[in-house]
């Protein structure tokens, strides 16, 4: 029994001293190699910096300003229909002086109507002072719910400017949007209303 005890106390001893030289070996390999870590990630991702440029001559330069500019529409893009009623489309015709925008007087002016069947009729007229010019446009039977495109060019001596197609437009429409059950039936006689009946009224005794 007095031989036992020293050899107990000297394998706990030993095992205590294995556990602290672990743990230290332990720490030791962690702290490498977090540092190691952080060295590799530094190396293959860099720091990311912004650069603001004051010197613009390396960009690409602001477009300057047109000399002519033009624009049309229709103040109603769906006027009431009726036959040979007039229609008025508007174009402004501008120049641009030293940044700021003067009308074009007297310049020559011509609005081509495309109608829905494919034909052409032009529409001209003369800018006024401030360079506007009217169009009054005369509507076609066959116009309803169709929708009429315009081109308009201006001309003023070497100086013109062109709206595209499409870009003013109008589409005459019926004064009333919503038909009732007797027009549509006059219109249309093939066509019954549906939906339940208002009951009729009942006669009152003495009438």
């Amino acid at each position: 029994m007095q031989l036992q005890q020293p050899k107990k106390n000297s394998l706990s001893l030993y095992v205590k001293f294995g556990a602290l030289v672990f743990l230290l070996s332990l720490s030791i390999l962690v702290v490498a190699c977090s540092g190691n870590g952080s060295i590799q990630l530094n190396q293959g991702t860099p720091v990311a910096t912004v650069t603001i440029n004051l010197n613009q001559s390396g960009g690409s330069p602001t477009p300057p300003l047109k000399d002519y500019y033009c624009g049309g529409w229709a103040t109603n893009t769906t006027p009431a229909f009726s036959p040979n009623t007039i229609v008025s489309v508007y174009g402004k015709f501008t120049h641009n002086v030293n940044g700021n925008p003067e009308g074009v007087p007297g310049a020559t002016a011509t609005a081509m109507v495309l109608w829905p069947d494919g034909s052409t009729d032009n529409v001209t007229a003369t800018t006024s002072s401030d360079g506007l010019a009217v169009f009054p446009i005369a509507l076609r039977p066959d116009t309803l719910n169709k929708e009429i495109l315009i081109q308009i060019t201006f001309t003023a001596g070497s100086a013109s400017c062109t709206v595209p197609l499409g870009a003013t437009f109008f589409t005459p429409i019926l004064a009333g949007s919503t038909a009732s059950p007797s027009s549509t039936n006059a219109a249309n006689p093939s066509v019954t209303p549906t939906g339940p009946h208002p009951p009729s009224p009942t006669p009152k005794p003495g009438h």
